[in-house]
């Protein structure tokens, strides 16, 4: 079964690194042209550039996500440029790393201003530019924190167990302009922000997940590229796991001892 997104255009914020990125590449080799920001030129600029070294029609912009008229004005340019918007990926997010008690109000609200506000921004911008084409897909980076809260990640395990709750009301709200919604909840992925912790301590992060492996970017690309096809047009309001099975039971090593 081959998917493809031939004449689709693609945004993805948070698109220059890691899973971002990935969806980025994956989207663009399956047809799409693909639209990506973060706040840092330079990164906008790298991504751009290795995106059309694989053929993806590509342009980015350097976004403060969690300012709207700056995420709004970036839309209207993407729509200059391709002629419209038909998937939107909000994957941009911060986490720093506190016991919710300890942070910092204004830190609380960066948080919430990134990583959930950009989530609404997004919403916005789907209500008012897919209709223009028929409707369209809007998908939102949860966290394996929407399931289960860590302390330490306070604000952002409050963030991502919003996004989970937006992301239902949006897909009802949107259905009736024929908008999908979704979201998904990236298991234990190495990226380059992430390699230097999982490999201190990768056999034991690893046997804490059913399928004994750590994610990698693509698993979740290719997860969200099905979910964002045609392929998937009898899905809305819903969130997808990709984590390797690490939240299907508490202790999933013990299926490896029996």
């Amino acid at each position: 079964m081959e998917i493809r997104l031939d004449g689709k255009v693609t945004v993805v914020t948070g698109g220059t690194a890691g899973i971002g990125l990935k969806i980025a590449e994956v989207f663009g080799a399956a047809g799409s042209r693909v639209a990506v920001c973060s706040r840092k030129e330079s990164r906008v600029r790298d991504s751009v550039r290795a995106l059309e070294k694989q053929g993806v029609a590509a342009f980015g912009q350097a976004v403060d996500v969690s300012r709207g008229p700056e995420l709004f004005a970036f839309a209207d340019r993407v729509e200059e440029r391709f002629g419209g918007i038909d998937i939107w990926v909000s994957n941009a997010g911060i986490c720093p790393l506190y016991k919710l008690v300890d942070t910092p109000e204004e830190v609380f609200e960066q948080v919430m201003d990134v990583n959930l506000k950009s989530v609404y921004y997004g919403g916005l911008i789907a209500r008012d530019k897919f209709p223009k084409r028929g409707g369209g897909v809007l998908i939102n980076a949860a966290s394996f924190t929407t399931l289960m809260p860590s302390v330490g990640m306070g604000a952002y395990s409050v963030s991502k167990a919003a996004i989970h709750s937006m992301t239902r009301v949006l897909a009802a709200e949107l259905a009736p302009l024929n908008i999908r919604v979704f979201s998904y909840i990236p298991g234990i992925i190495e990226t380059e922000m992430t390699a230097g912790i999982i490999q201190a301590k990768k056999e034991t992060l690893e046997s804490q997940i059913a399928l004994k492996r750590i994610g990698r970017c693509e698993d979740v690309a290719y997860a969200v590229l099905f979910m964002a096809s045609d392929k998937a047009s009898y899905f809305t309001g819903t969130c997808v796991e990709i984590s390797g099975g690490k939240f299907c039971v508490q202790n999933p090593e013990a299926a490896w001892s029996s």
